[in-house]
């Protein structure tokens, strides 16, 4: 990389490996050939021809050694110190370090694999779902979690009965609860979608308290914004944490929340959202 140069393999074999630069059809003669010796249980390079002749010619962009691999290791203690970092800082980061510009593709791809090895992967994440929510009701007393989940069905479509696929979960912690009645009566809700592999939405509803400071109250996982979720949360938000009957509901006001208010029969009262309005004019 720092000579702007590359290489690629010709042979790459349990006891042989043939490489030669990438830019042979150019004219570029460099070429190695490496044997593994058995006698000695080691390589040798037996022939290399070099060096490069095709160095003037500079590679202005990315680098095809510069791998998502070696990005990711290069980027692990910036991911750790800052995980929501954005890509492009780390673009420039690796432009600065080697000066080569990498893809937005290589290096999103990198930050990926350094969520993973840091956090670990998507499937394990949900595969550990259960312990936390037993460590929340643990050591956060007054924790409300509600977990549905759904029958599990293997590739050849039977019934696993030792296993479950996640639906939703409604969650909220017991300082919010006793907050709440403290608070204006009215509470906003609303939708946003989740980043990542499993593209689920979060709904959260949010409360104020007399100095206009904001209080999050309730939180739930879902797979789609429609009357049957917003029911669930609703239903949940009004047995675990509001009592009361004269509640203001400041929302979009999309058809699967209003359907779900409607049905459930809560006595609550639905209207607008100013910045809602706003922004689609």
């Amino acid at each position: 990389m720092n000579i702007s140069v590359d290489y690629k393999f010709v042979t790459s074999k349990p006891t042989l490996y043939i490489g030669e630069c990438w830019r042979s059809a150019e004219g570029c003669n460099w070429r190695i050939r490496a044997a593994f010796i058995q006698k000695s249980q080691m390589w040798e390079i037996r022939k290399f021809v070099g060096p490069h002749t095709c160095t003037s010619t500079r590679m202005t962009e990315d680098h095809r050694k510069l791998d998502s691999k070696t990005i990711c290791t290069c980027i692990m203690p910036m991911v750790k110190d800052m995980p929501t970092i954005k890509v492009s800082v780390l673009i420039a980061e690796m432009q600065v370090r080697f000066q080569y510009r990498v893809s937005y593709r290589k290096a999103w791809i990198a930050k990926q694999m350094a969520m993973e090895q840091l956090y670990g992967d998507f499937d394990a994440s949900y595969n550990e779902l259960q312990g936390w929510i037993a460590a929340m009701r643990e050591y956060v007393p007054g924790t409300v979690i509600e977990l549905q989940t759904r029958p599990y069905y293997g590739p050849d479509d039977q019934l696993q009965s030792g296993k479950k696929k996640f639906h939703r979960m409604f969650w909220t912690f017991d300082p919010c609860v006793r907050a709440f009645p403290h608070c204006k009566p009215f509470v906003q809700v609303d939708g946003t979608w989740l980043y990542g592999k499993y593209t689920q939405i979060l709904l959260i509803a949010i409360a104020q308290d007399g100095n206009r400071n904001v209080l999050p109250i309730a939180f739930a996982i879902v797979d789609k914004e429609n009357m049957e979720s917003w029911k669930f949360f609703f239903t949940n938000l009004r047995r675990y944490v509001i009592s009361n009957d004269n509640i203001c509901i400041i929302s979009d006001r999309g058809k699967g929340l209003i359907a779900a208010i409607r049905r459930s029969g809560m006595p609550w009262r639905s209207v607008y959202c100013i910045r809602h309005i706003a922004a689609n004019f």
